[in-house]
């Protein structure tokens, strides 16, 4: 391939700036099985790197929740409505919610489930995995809240007790399948030394406890990474700023970076 995709660019920024070197697209040309790109250090060493990504790609709804938030404003709502929504759950579909909302308050209802045994369409949405419901108003209020509705995505909640830990066992788990195992030997194909794998992390790739120590900056493993020979290091990329980048680095140790803060030299 020949042009670069949104999140190699993102990914090639992401490097450039940790390890203040130049990144390389190499995947162009037409050249047959090669790594994404070649990291050119300023003092004359050259890295691999490949970029992919993990956890299930039926998770457009948690991209587009993140960049412009939960709080939605539907025409006609006059309550305070709770929605969620499956993982799988598309974007585009949240005009249906747009549309069943007013219809239920017009049905007299406060729970989508309660609309759904007398209006086709919003059974259809029920189906889909939805659920929605009122929120009542604080005891005591005088004045009614402003109409609206906040939509978060179902099942990527959990409990924190875990921590960060599992990730250890986790990571080796995932690059131990076969199609990381494929990333592993285009790295290695390349004969160099330093290779590195950077994955962008969905929230499904890993347990709730450690996606969220990743993502919001919690305190990394106590135990070292256990990488499969021939990587030197893993980049894991949530997207969430809190969370900016963790390196696990071979035989080493966890490293997290904020990389747009304003450039350092990184420890490679």
């Amino acid at each position: 391939m020949s042009r670069q995709r949104p999140e190699e660019q993102f990914a090639f920024e992401v490097v450039r700036h940790v390890l203040n070197a130049r990144v390389e697209h190499f995947d162009t040309g037409g050249r047959q099985r090669v790594v994404d790109a070649m990291v050119h250090y300023p003092d004359g060493r050259t890295a691999a790197l490949e970029v992919s990504s993990i956890g299930s790609r039926d998770e457009a709804i948690t991209g587009y929740l993140n960049s412009r938030g939960s709080r939605r404003a539907i025409s006609g709502l006059t309550r305070v409505w709770y929605v969620q929504v499956p993982l799988q759950f598309h974007p585009s579909d949240l005009r249906l919610i747009d549309k069943i909302l007013p219809r239920c308050e017009a049905l007299g209802v406060t729970e989508l489930d309660h609309a759904a045994a007398q209006d086709a369409d919003a059974a259809a949405l029920f189906h889909k995995g939805v659920r929605a419901f009122v929120i009542p108003p604080l005891a005591g209020a005088t004045q009614m809240s402003e109409a609206r509705a906040y939509v978060c995505v179902r099942g990527v909640g959990g409990f924190l007790k875990e921590g960060i830990e599992p990730l250890v066992e986790e990571l080796s788990a995932v690059l131990n399948t076969p199609t990381m195992q494929s990333k592993i030997d285009k790295l290695a194909a390349t004969g160099l030394e330093e290779r590195h794998l950077l994955l962008h992390v969905r929230p499904s790739a890993f347990s709730f406890p450690v996606y969220d120590g990743l993502s919001f900056g919690r305190p990394l493993p106590s135990r070292s990474p256990r990488l499969p020979d021939g990587l030197s290091q893993v980049w894991l990329l949530s997207g969430w700023k809190a969370g900016g980048v963790v390196r696990a680095i071979a035989n080493d140790r966890w490293h997290r970076d904020h990389p747009f803060d304003p450039p350092s030299h990184a420890t490679t």
